[in-house]
């Protein structure tokens, strides 16, 4: 809880806040079975979007037709009347120009733990590291077999809370090491020499991020490996 309501209702107050205004608008009946995230997936008509970017135009559909709650979010019947909308002010919503290296790097990563099925977690050597590296395969089209590849790594504490994680940026900034290091605050260093100011990631990126690995790490106590 956060100032008396749920995390999830402080998360969507906060980006209905930070959302563009709506210029003009269209109206549109819902039909049996249509949920905002549906509509709002389908108005962007990109199929390469991600979550955050469904996300975030279902809450300015919602916002634009004072939808400010889960519940009535939820609530919606066949027939009813909504806007959508047709001119948004200043940059295209979720203009990836307005998301940092960092972000976008966040963003990619997510996109991969919650998409790519071939996604496994191994943990390091020694034990009481309590290191774990996650990994991908990487498919080629010429026919050969997929490489192994890392994704990220991730260290618990005694308490399997996540205390850092280390990704690549989306450019790779370094190849000899992973570029960023995120705390469990989201305070993040960056690997590069001479190192750039601490960045702090966003709460919900963080949370995010760290959500997405969770269940990696899920996985993983099913079905326990070893990295040596």
């Amino acid at each position: 809880m956060v100032d008396g309501i749920s995390t999830e209702q402080a998360v969507i107050n906060q980006v209905m806040a930070a959302l563009p205004e709506v210029k003009s608008k269209k109206e549109y009946t819902l039909n049996y079975g249509d949920s905002l995230w549906d509509i709002a997936k389908r108005e962007l008509g990109d199929k390469k979007l991600t979550n955050r970017e469904i996300r975030d135009y279902m809450l300015l559909i919602a916002k634009l037709n004072n939808l400010t709650t889960v519940e009535k979010m939820n609530g919606l019947y066949a027939n009813q009347k909504i806007y959508l909308p047709l001119d948004i002010a200043g940059k295209k919503i979720n203009d990836p120009q307005a998301r940092t290296d960092l972000e976008k790097s966040v963003d990619n990563v997510i996109n991969i733990l919650q998409n790519d099925k071939t996604i496994y977690v191994r943990k390091a050597t020694p034990d009481f590291i309590n290191l774990y590296h996650i990994f991908h395969k990487k498919a080629f089209t010429t026919g050969y077999p997929p490489l192994e590849s890392y994704l990220l790594c991730f260290s618990l504490d005694k308490n399997d809370k996540i205390k850092s994680v280390a990704i690549d940026d989306v450019e790779n900034l370094n190849h000899i090491s992973l570029d960023y290091e995120i705390d469990a605050n989201g305070k993040t260093k960056t690997n590069i020499y001479p190192k750039p100011p601490v960045q702090q990631l966003k709460q919900e990126d963080k949370e995010a991020l760290f959500k997405e690995i969770y269940n990696q790490y899920e996985n993983y106590k099913k079905n326990p490996q070893r990295f040596y």
